[in-house]
């Protein structure tokens, strides 16, 4: 059995400064290769991904949706759109060289020798990570990223025909693979996510394929696979951090930049209008105050890529415009309400919770604006939560600065410099304001 690996290639998609060109170990020979386990990549490709999501991708995402505010040093331009593309390059960077251009080497892995749900879960990671990086930037190198020397200008492959449809190959295959024999290995405790679980990660797949159909309209489809995914909290796709310095990225921005970025005024306004006390008194805080860590974002929080309560909005969504106020519909909408109270700390059906839903203003009949202002509250901090205002324009948001609410991330200032088929660069707000495809759904 043929378990090895090769070091990653360098992408042609992004471009390096001097020192990250040149940079490791100079008297390595790049043509022969250092052996790696697989199960020793698995692990870091999935803290890589949670460090991104829950780091960059929240601010910045969470920020344009007005679950947070920049309010001091940059943060404060940047929370008035006053963004250059260079602020995208480690994102970008991390998302290509850390995640793709790895998975790639484990499904290489994988596909050679015979080890099926290794290759599920490669699978699964790759489609959460183009899926990710596609919704903030939309068009984005794919087919040709990876491939080194032989090409430093992947082309930008468009959303709509190639990105999207490559997300639903991958999820589609990958439930076919965990349908069968795991072959000679199979994930274990290396696998952080899941702890090598198939049944688990069929379910993830289930989810992501109904966050996927519902970006693109496709009721129907989202809330079948939605109804296939998660069926409690513990079953959520994430990376459980912990102390110091494994801390969870919001926690080192805190203790690293306290004061820069604290809770905004438009989700405060829309909880305290709906009596939201409860949820409120834990997260409505400067993210530090005097050093005293933020009760929510402490070192040991567990960083959900999709989560229980995200599948009953979508449940809950997906049933109310396909059918109307059902049962169904009503379950699944409260649900996610108490899935997010128990996020924050409170007991599973708890009498915070009990009063909270009794309230006209939160009870059914179910409408629209309900379950989406709900779920925008349960996500707090969750980056799918600025996809959810861009398909559905609620809560209603005013700009911070200018006429609109960003709706997409400016490309990485790396890639305008050294890939020739990256689009035309452009000067911020119109950078942020290109959108992505699916929203013509909307």
């Amino acid at each position: 059995m043929k378990i090895k690996n090769i070091l990653p290639i360098v992408l042609a998609l992004t471009a390096f400064s001097c020192e990250d060109f040149i940079g490791g170990d100079l008297n390595a020979d790049p043509n022969k290769p250092l052996d790696v386990p697989i199960s020793g990549q698995l692990g870091q490709i999935q803290i890589q991904m949670a460090d991104t999501y829950g780091g960059g991708t929240s601010r910045w995402n969470c920020m344009f949706s007005q679950q947070v505010e920049g309010v001091a040093r940059q943060w404060d331009s940047f929370n008035d759109y006053v963004v250059t593309a260079n602020r995208f390059d480690a994102d970008w960077s991390d998302m290509y060289e850390n995640v793709i251009v790895e998975l790639r080497t484990v499904t290489a892995i994988a596909e050679e020798d015979g080890l099926n749900h290794y290759l599920g879960v490669a699978k699964v990671l790759e489609a959460t990570a183009i899926m990710n990086m596609t919704d903030m930037w939309g068009d984005i190198p794919y087919t040709e990223a990876g491939l080194g020397a032989d090409n430093f200008s992947p082309v930008y492959d468009d959303q709509a025909t190639v990105i999207y449809p490559a997300i639903r190959t991958l999820l589609t295959d990958a439930l076919g693979l965990f349908a069968g024999p795991a072959g000679p290995i199979a994930p274990g405790s290396e696998d952080l996510y899941h702890g090598g679980d198939v049944t688990a990660w069929t379910r993830t797949a289930n989810a992501l394929l109904a966050r996927y159909y519902l970006h693109l309209g496709d009721y129907a489809n989202a809330l079948s696979s939605a109804q296939n995914a998660y069926t409690d909290r513990s079953q959520n796709m994430g990376y459980q951090y912990g102390s110091d310095p494994a801390s969870h990225p919001w926690y080192r921005f805190n203790n690293g930049r306290e004061g820069d970025i604290e809770f905004h005024p438009t989700m405060r306004g829309i909880m305290t209008g709906l009596n939201d006390t409860d949820r409120l008194g834990v997260i409505d805080q400067t993210f530090t105050i005097n050093g005293t860590p933020h009760p929510y974002f402490v070192a040991a929080l567990k960083q959900d890529l999709i989560s229980y309560r995200e599948i009953q909005f979508i449940i809950a969504e997906c049933e109310f415009q396909l059918n109307g106020n059902t049962a169904t519909a009503q379950t699944a909408y409260l649900n996610g309400i108490n899935a997010s109270f128990q996020e924050l700390g409170f007991a599973d059906g708890g009498a915070e919770y009990t009063a909270y839903v009794a309230q006209p203003s939160v009870a059914a009949p179910l409408d629209m604006n309900k379950i989406m202002t709900q779920k925008y509250i349960a996500m707090f901090a969750q980056p799918e939560t600025w996809s959810d205002w861009r398909r559905t324009g609620i809560p209603a948001l005013t700009p911070t600065s200018g006429s609109a609410v960003p709706t997409n991330w400016d490309y990485a200032q790396n890639s305008y410099f050294f890939n020739s088929n990256s689009p035309s660069e452009m000067t911020a707000p119109a950078s942020l304001l290109r959108g992505v495809d699916w929203l013509s759904n909307w």
